[in-house]
């Protein structure tokens, strides 16, 4: 464990209110001390360094006072022993040092800290001049620039936190909606961590009652410990292959949803974007090609993150950039969770029904929401043949690669159709977003250990269904729990550890 005394601004950059400083290591305390100037009561003198203020403070308080760089007091001359004579250097008002702002300060002594270091928290003014001061003389002081994530790699090596603990530190920072948030605050709080390290253990019973077979053949009979070992990974592997199968509705939560707006051109596809968004984010004319490119922003439904892309019509063009949008278009489908797939009801719904059938290959196993648009433009009896046209062609296009709507709605967008259509959407979710309150993976570093984990049980019970020798088992069910130690971090490389810190933010 590095033994440096780290530092690092861990508020975000520009101006605010309040700026945090945090150090930590076995220097933070004296650290902070020799640069902090606290007011002695009912005087105008304040304690400079040789006061310890800071160095006194208990764990989890917090303590009034002033920044000071201590290359301007000169040698201590200016520092005089207290009035009372208990040796706590004081300077008079008129001889202080230049403050570099006022604040407060927090102690957090080890082990109950964050890291599991002496923490200390400088609480200063916002301001970036301000921040980018205190933190040159804490360095000047000794304390060396953090990197990023190292204080939450410390708090993983001194054993605070798990390494699945650690990353969802990293996922909470970055949620955007309130199911992103409760995700990662379920991890953070233990609930994938004390799964797996459940789990484990039941493999590493497994894999000792194996070894020990092994060594001692004489005392057991392989037939029972087999029977045995069989019964204990089965329930293993049951439970990792319901927790491999959160990883989609987890990966929505993590990355968003990902909904792609497609048809033909003038269908209203851009006017749909904005009013779901709730501004004018895409142009929108009467005329056909407006959108050249995939226009792509984030929104809030039902509290999981979306990704709207506009992309353009979809027809045979002549002009070559729009047929780069076009081939754009069709690569957003092939990545997109929901297509929404507007038709005109003031068209031929022909050409509609003929560009789905194009776009089939694109959108097969999708979820599909066939929105006929501009309802208010069509009367009752073309909007009935319409929709009748439309499910004749579904019902009689049979296959199982044929693609089909999960929906076919009428709207309007310019008469609150975008609400309707985000209700299905939201009817998605509540169906495939994985919400709160149990273990789910939103990281393919989990999902691929899973795998491997699972893919180790298999062949270590097909091993022992073909009754092949202890060693072949053995081997295989140590292969499962080094890749569920490696999820916890209980086993990882240091490789792996830097690798996964270096993605959090500096000063966390």
């Amino acid at each position: 464990m590095d033994s440096d005394t780290i530092g690092a601004i861990s508020t975000p950059p520009g101006n605010g209110g309040i700026g945090i400083i945090r150090v930590s290591g076995p220097d933070a305390v004296n650290a902070v001390d020799r640069i902090f100037a606290s007011k002695r009561k009912n005087t105008e003198d304040y304690c400079i360094r040789t006061a310890h203020e800071v160095v006194r403070m208990s764990s989890f308080s917090l303590r009034h006072g002033y920044i000071f760089d201590p290359g301007d007091v000169d040698g201590g001359e200016s520092v005089t022993d207290g009035a009372d004579g208990d040796g706590n250097g004081t300077v008079a008002g008129n001889e202080l040092p230049e403050f570099i702002d006022e604040c407060l300060v927090s102690v957090m002594r080890a082990p109950k800290s964050y890291t599991g270091e002496d923490v200390v928290e400088i609480n200063t003014h916002g301001g970036t001049a301000v921040m980018k001061r205190v933190l040159g003389i804490l360095f000047r002081e000794g304390v060396r620039p953090a990197e990023p994530g190292e204080f939450t790699k410390r708090a993983f090596l001194n054993g605070r936190i798990d390494l699945t603990q650690a990353e969802a530190v990293a996922e909470l920072i970055q949620a955007r909606t309130e199911e992103s948030r409760r995700a990662a605050m379920d991890q953070m709080t233990g609930a994938l961590g004390q799964l797996i390290e459940s789990l484990a253990v039941k493999v590493n019973e497994t894999l000792a009652r194996l070894e020990v077979a092994i060594d001692y053949p004489e005392y057991d009979e392989d037939e029972q410990i087999i029977k045995e070992a069989k019964e204990s990974l089965s329930s293993a592997g049951e439970a990792l292959t319901e927790l491999a199968s959160t990883y989609e509705k987890g990966r929505i939560v993590r990355e968003g949803l990902r909904v792609a707006i497609s048809g033909r051109p003038n269908a209203g596809k851009s006017s749909l974007l904005n009013a779901l968004l709730g501004f004018g984010r895409a142009i929108v004319t009467d005329i056909p090609g407006t959108t050249r490119d995939t226009l792509e922003e984030s929104m809030d439904i039902s509290g999981f993150p979306v990704i709207l892309t506009d992309t353009a019509g979809l027809r045979d063009a002549a002009d070559p950039v729009e047929k780069i949008g076009v081939d754009r278009a069709k690569a957003e489908l092939r990545r997109a969770d929901v297509v929404i797939f507007l038709a005109d009801l003031t068209e031929d719904i022909d050409g509609d029904i003929e560009l789905f059938r194009d776009i089939s290959r694109e959108i097969s196993g999708k979820y599909i929401i066939f929105a006929l648009n501009k309802a208010d433009a069509a009367d009752i009896a073309r909007l009935e043949a319409q929709t009748e046209k439309i499910q004749a062609y579904f019902d009689s296009n049979g296959g199982e690669k044929a693609a089909k709507p999960a929906k076919i709605i009428a709207v309007s967008v310019k008469n609150g159709g975008a609400e309707q259509i985000s209700d299905v959407i939201s009817e998605y979710l509540a169906e495939h977003g994985a919400g709160s309150g149990g273990a789910i993976i939103t990281g393919e570093r989990h999902k691929n250990l899973i795998d491997r984990a699972l893919t180790s049980i298999n062949r270590a019970i097909a091993s022992a269904n073909d009754k092949r020798p202890l060693d072949f088992i053995a081997y295989d069910v140590w292969e499962c729990a080094n890749a569920l130690g490696e999820i916890t971090g209980r086993n990882v490389t240091e490789e792996v550890i830097d690798t996964i810190f270096s993605k959090f933010c500096l000063g966390k």
